[in-house]
């Protein structure tokens, strides 16, 4: 226990009575003990100590363990694989990449990769070209304060210059097109100018709601273009001069305006806005939601540009194409001046705005309402990126989903929308607006702004010049593990330092902490090992969400096993495998259900097991060592009836890799019978496993097909969290006002899928995060009687953004609920039902659900004592 805020050994009576502290260890917890006759041996600190009774404190066992230690030898790793941001050079012919912390550029398809910077344990990010070729980039070189870098275009290990960043952890950077100059975006809410020229540091605008976004250059550098939010339910787009830094806010924003970009020509603004309301109805309820609201748009800059998208007059027939800028001329002296006359227009002329009317000047391009992702201007053409609607299923959890974004070109002088290519992440286009570079799954791609690859076969096994992929298998590093875990070690303590929700850290002496576990990093011998440490060290926060997961394991094999869905038993008269039970699961999903309950196999509970792959099954062959490395495979089952006239069958079916929806689903529809049953009809039950996709579309799949009963059970056991729990509980909080009565058919309630019945709730100690505040919500809002256990306790919350070098995530709890009446209280505290139902491991051997019998039987008293009398309408009224 730490109930003295630090993990010792205590010892009680069987029935609790007795409690004595055995163990008084300070600063590291006592954990992992193994229980011998009169001693205990508990790993603390990076230890094994042995304790005897009477000891205040274990002693350390001088245990040497020779080893070759391969869990810290040098790896090497692949760009392809590891590569984390990238910058394309404003001439386009190289890139910048920034490969497991290591930073380095190479020219697109020739000559050799150049690495900037040291080679190990180090971190650099956000790797951007400045305007003269030089190298900018985020350092974390000394365990320490992160500080900005600049590198020559060469490769070098000493930096030009080092610069001292502003307080927090800068989260963009956007280099001038013209001036050494950056920009920068802090996790402080703050917009920073950076003039490396005159080494100084400005602040241009700053937010109190959320980070300053999406930032841009104007095509001279004197202007910046931005996303700031108004108040925590719109943005709006600003701008602001570098040299006189007074934003100016320059929409008014229906919801979101956000991805300013400018045209290189300085005429237009362009930037993506959710201001479309164009409702989608749903299908399984009355409701609709607005799930594709978002258009690109633009604004004049200057109050006489006319609409680009009025076409000009021409004659019948195809508008003559223009010759190429670069043809070659017979005449030497018109090349010349052609020549001469491009080079003036490339240079960027002042940027000028009229003030007046700003906003008014804004105008929708005639393209569908989406999902769009970024805009970017070309002459006399744009880009944007669109990104499909998410269905929410299992296969779109977030890092599993596949990068699907469409690259599309509008044409002024078509006046027509083209598609340019398919499956992008995200682009990048140069200053002159002639090479862009984008993101896939696939890899980087470099080509000509605007090119049409959408029917294009290049293939990214074939990097060249032609396909425009990049061999990002160029960069290789050797990675030493050690140095590497001291600089994780380092990030994952400052990104709690900077990201915590209290800047006081809870009172916990933060700084002291990392001095305190800082000296355990040199007994750190795996992975897991830094693992373990960071998560002892974050745990000293003493609050929920601070995890720690993902990372470079070595590679291990697994070999799944194939599941059958079923339960079996050894019988030990017959000498076989016994069918106990089936899990049908949803019977029209086949992942949901077990495969012997396919159609047409006829499988029944008590049938024999005999034999799986054509090997017979005994007492020495178990099923699971047959299935082992079967999962989703098709396997021959040898099936026999328990009659003694029947004789063995084999069917074929294919396996499952997890059974657990299954299992799932019959015991939702187990408890949903049982309450039926108990009630005779007249309440209904359901489960919500999670506040997240799953969780809402159970919570819908129950409640709208049982809205109409006299009560309904809400099960919250074992939920996960999540963020719908608003949805949830704005849906219960309807009223019912009346019916709409109809001469034939039955009356429907108004407002629509509103329950005139009771509600009851039902949670436990593992509901928790979002499953605490929809406990607490339920039982504030007196919506019906709470019963269970109290709940998890832990309402700080996380965005899981940030990854350590080698694809560690850590969280950092960075938003804690409050309540009105509650205040803080419910982290670590949790919320409290109004009966406590224990639930007996004893009852659960026996398959007895303690928790909901007693939910049924509550749910009987509120019938009771409160019944929901069946409507009796009064005499239809004479109308005429």
């Amino acid at each position: 226990s730490d109930v003295d805020r630090t993990g010792n050994l205590w010892s009680c009576q069987s029935d609790g009575s007795d409690l004595r502290q055995e163990t008084k260890e300070t600063g590291f917890y006592v954990r992992q003990p193994a229980f011998g006759e009169s001693q205990v041996i508990y790993h603390r600190a990076g230890s094994l100590c042995r304790w005897e009774s009477g000891q205040e404190t274990g002693e350390v066992l001088p245990i040497t363990l020779p080893s070759p230690q391969f869990h810290v030898q040098r790896k090497f790793v692949y760009g392809s694989e590891e590569w984390e941001d990238f910058a394309l050079h404003p001439k386009g012919h190289s890139v910048a990449l920034s490969v497991r912390g290591r930073l380095a550029s190479m020219p697109l398809w020739e000559l050799a990769v150049q690495q900037h910077g040291k080679r190990q344990g180090v971190r650099y990010r956000l790797p951007t070209y400045l305007a003269d070729g030089r190298l900018a980039t985020i350092a974390d070189e000394q365990n320490s304060q992160e500080e900005l870098l600049l590198f020559a275009e060469k490769a070098s290990v000493s930096p030009l210059e080092r610069i001292e960043l502003p307080e927090g952890r800068v989260q963009s950077m956007i280099a001038s097109p013209t001036q050494p100059a950056l920009l920068l975006t802090t996790s402080r809410l703050e917009l920073w100018y950076l003039n490396l020229e005159k080494g100084t540091l400005t602040l241009l605008d700053a937010s109190d709601l959320r980070e300053i976004e999406d930032v841009a250059f104007s095509p001279d550098g004197n202007w910046v273009a931005y996303s700031k939010h108004l108040n925590t339910e719109q943005s709006a787009i600003f701008l602001c001069s570098v040299e006189q830094p007074e934003p100016r806010q320059v929409t008014e924003p229906v919801r979101y305006d956000f991805g300013p970009a400018f045209d290189p020509e300085g005429q237009w603004l362009y930037f993506l806005s959710s201001r479309t309301y164009q409702p989608i109805w749903d299908t399984v309820q009355i409701g609709a939601s607005f799930a594709r609201s978002m258009k690109p748009y633009l604004i004049a800059l200057r109050n006489d540009l006319r609409s680009p998208f009025l076409e000009q007059p021409a004659p019948p027939g195809e508008k003559e194409e223009e010759e190429p800028e670069e043809r070659e001329e017979e005449n030497s002296e018109k090349s010349t001046e052609k020549k001469e006359d491009k080079k003036k227009k490339e240079e960027p002329v002042p940027l000028r705005i009229d003030w007046e009317g700003f906003s008014q000047r804004i105008i929708e391009f005639p393209v569908n309402e989406g999902i769009y992702g970024q805009v970017f201007g070309l002459r006399k053409r744009v880009l944007f990126s669109e990104f499909p609607l998410s269905s929410g299923s299992e296969e779109e959890k977030p890092g599993k989903r596949k990068p699907e974004g469409l690259l599309w070109a509008y044409d002024f002088e078509k006046q027509e929308k083209e598609l340019l290519l398919q499956g992008l992440d995200y682009l990048e286009v140069t200053p002159s607006a002639r090479t862009m570079a984008y993101a896939s799954e696939e890899g980087l791609r470099v080509l000509e702004a605007g090119a049409n690859v959408s029917e294009d076969d290049g293939s990214p096994e074939e990097p060249s010049r032609k396909t425009g992929w990049l061999d990002l298998d160029r960069l290789r590093f050797a990675v030493e593990l050690r140095p590497e875990w001291e600089q994780m070690f380092h990030e994952a303590w400052r990104l709690q330092r900077e990201f915590f929700w209290d800047e006081e850290m809870s009172g916990v002496r933060w700084q002291e902490v990392a001095e305190q576990y800082r000296p355990l990093l040199d007994r750190v011998a795996s992975r897991a090992e830094l693992s373990d440490l960071i998560w002892e060290m974050q745990g000293e926060l003493g609050t929920s969400h601070a995890y720690e997961y993902g990372g470079d394991y070595p590679p291990k094999r697994r070999y799944q096993l194939g599941r059958l869905g079923v339960d079996l038993e050894w019988d030990v008269a017959a000498k076989r495998y016994v069918i106990q039970r089936l899990y049908a699961g949803d019977p029209w999903r086949s992942k949901i259900r077990s495969p012997l309950c396919e159609l047409g196999l006829n499988v029944r509970e008590g049938d024999y097991l005999c034999a799986i792959g054509g090997v017979p099954l005994d007492e020495q062959t178990s099923p699971g060592e047959l299935l082992l490395h079967q999962a989703e495979q098709m396997v021959p089952l040898t099936l026999q009836h328990p009659e003694k006239d029947e004789k063995p069958r084999i069917i074929t079916v294919r396996t499952l890799r997890s059974e657990r929806a299954a299992r799932y689903r019959n015991w939702v529809e187990g408890n949903r019978r049982f309450v039926v049953e108990q009630t005779v009809g007249r309440v209904g039950y359901l489960h919500i496993p999670d506040m997240s996709i799953q969780g809402l579309a159970e919570f819908h799949r129950g409640f709208l097909a049982q809205v109409h009963l006299a009560g309904l059970i809400l099960d919250v056991r074992y939920n996960a969290g999540g963020m719908v729990s608003p949805l949830i509980l704005e849906k219960l909080a309807h009223r019912h006002l009346g019916y709409d009565v109809r001469r034939w058919g039955a009356p429907e309630s108004y407002p629509y899928h509103t329950l005139r019945g009771h509600l009851l709730a039902l949670t436990n100690q593992f509901a928790g995060s979002d499953g605490d505040m929809f406990s607490y919500s339920f039982r504030e809002l007196k919506m019906g009687p709470l019963l269970g256990k109290r709940t998890w306790g832990g309402v700080i919350g996380i965005d899981s953004r940030y990854q350590l070098v080698d694809g560690t995530t850590t969280t950092q709890p960075q938003y804690s609920i409050w309540f009105h009446k509650a205040g803080w209280n419910i982290e670590n505290q949790g919320v409290t039902p109004d009966e406590e139902i224990e639930d007996a491991p004893h009852d659960y051997a026996a398959g007895r659900d303690a928790q909901l019998e007693r939910s049924v039987q509550r749910m009987l008293q509120l019938l009771e004592e409160q019944p929901i009398e069946s409507v009796r309408f009064t005499a239809r009224p004479r109308l005429g």
